[in-house]
């Protein structure tokens, strides 16, 4: 791990995390596609937590009070969702403000212990930031959080069904 992935704060969050799954639409291809077993629908999501604001993001309101619960006297902005499917090598990617891009790439559909490889960075200005892979189960979000220099907590959530 890099010294700045050591100033991340990575960590699985539970039941926001799952009401953030049925919010964004973290769900498997409907239309009859292939299995999964050469892709991963790979979703990527950014929101901002401002401390000492009560205003939360309308998209955001069916999960406010999970997302409340976890960061306690902050407000949130939902930044920007994608969701992509991906084969191994594609990557799908966040516009996040203020110079900020997150890009998330599919490296395994699936490894030796049944779990989805991904390569998740995040740049600005097109300097890395942070760079890191990423092994969860499959149906399972991972969240970053970067404090900003303003005092509010970006969260970066990568998942992949």
């Amino acid at each position: 791990m890099t010294s700045s992935a050591r100033r991340w704060c990575c960590r699985g969050i539970g039941t926001c995390a799952l009401a953030l799954i049925a919010l964004l639409g973290f769900r498997g291809a409907s239309d009859g596609a292939q299995p999964w077993t050469d892709a991963r629908q790979v979703t990527l999501f950014g929101i901002v937590a401002t401390p000492g604001s009560r205003e939360i993001d309308p998209k955001l309101a069916s999960v406010s009070a999970q997302l409340r619960k976890l960061l306690p006297g902050h407000g949130f902005q939902l930044l920007d969702v994608r969701s992509k499917r991906l084969q191994p090598g594609q990557s799908v990617a966040c516009k996040l403000g203020d110079g900020f891009v997150a890009e998330t790439s599919l490296v395994k559909v699936l490894d030796a212990n049944g779990k989805v490889q991904l390569r998740c960075e995040l740049k600005r200005n097109d300097q890395q930031q942070f760079a890191t892979l990423v092994t969860t189960p499959p149906n399972q979000l991972f969240f970053c959080e970067k404090r900003l220099n303003n005092g509010s907590r970006m969260l970066i959530g990568i998942g992949a069904r």
